[in-house]
């Protein structure tokens, strides 16, 4: 869902910045100011929401896998089927529809490809961020997205589990990390402080989302080894 949401925001941008991304791909043409404002215009009651469900990935996440995959494949379907419609010159809101229904709907039977293309994707976020980070060049940015996406992909392939606790630690850290920080600007006390850091250090915002990713991974392992109730559902 991270990635939708990413990918949503750079959009907008690209349409109200025309010349702003022409070299620099989806995620070189969205600045980090251009995220901040975005997570700055939730409310505290969405904010809440965004905790909620980052615990529950973190901890529930690989245990109801197969529904989150169907809700992310919805949810692909219809940013991908609005895109379509709009480009095809027909009607975004009915390609946003089939889009929906359609990829929803494909991705049950095809479960373990399902699960194998979001351990990708989320591969694909880690490496943007990580490239990000190290303040590499934005221009070659989709090189670090795709790094991680064949990084993310040889994951997939070779276990399954370890795919379901990527994409799911990854989201679930997104959303954790966009609703603590909402929750905190609206406190003055902290608001200037917390812009102040994140705008003028870029590398904070990514690896705010990488490193608990990774500790999301490593809490999933410890679960599913030490708690027998904790097993991985077939």
């Amino acid at each position: 869902m991270d990635m939708i949401i990413l990918a949503q925001a750079a959009q907008n941008y690209a349409e109200s910045n025309p010349d702003a991304g022409q070299s620099t791909g989806l995620f070189g043409s969205l600045p980090i100011s251009t995220i901040w404002e975005y997570i700055v215009r939730i409310s505290w009651l969405q904010a809440f929401f965004a905790v909620a469900f980052g615990a529950i990935y973190f901890i529930y996440g690989w245990r109801v896998f197969k529904m989150l995959v169907v809700i992310n494949f919805t949810l692909i379907g219809i940013f991908v089927g609005k895109y379509l419609g709009t480009i095809l010159e027909g009607s975004g809101l009915w390609g946003g529809i089939m889009g929906a229904l359609i990829l929803g709907a494909v991705s049950w039977p095809f479960m373990k490809y399902s699960v194998s293309a979001l351990g990708g994707m989320a591969g694909a976020v880690i490496g943007a961020a990580l490239w990000r980070s190290f303040g590499l060049p934005d221009h070659y940015l989709p090189a670090g997205a795709l790094t991680g996406l064949v990084a993310g992909g040889l994951l997939a392939f070779s276990s399954f589990k370890m795919s379901i606790m990527l994409f799911t630690s990854l989201q679930g850290s997104a959303f954790l990390v966009i609703g603590i920080l909402a929750l905190l600007h609206d406190y003055p006390s902290f608001s200037m402080a917390i812009s102040d850091a994140v705008l003028s250090r870029e590398y904070l915002l990514p690896l705010m989302v990488v490193f608990p990713t990774l500790g999301g991974v490593v809490f999933q392992q410890y679960l599913l080894r030490h708690e027998e109730d904790w097993a991985m559902p077939d």
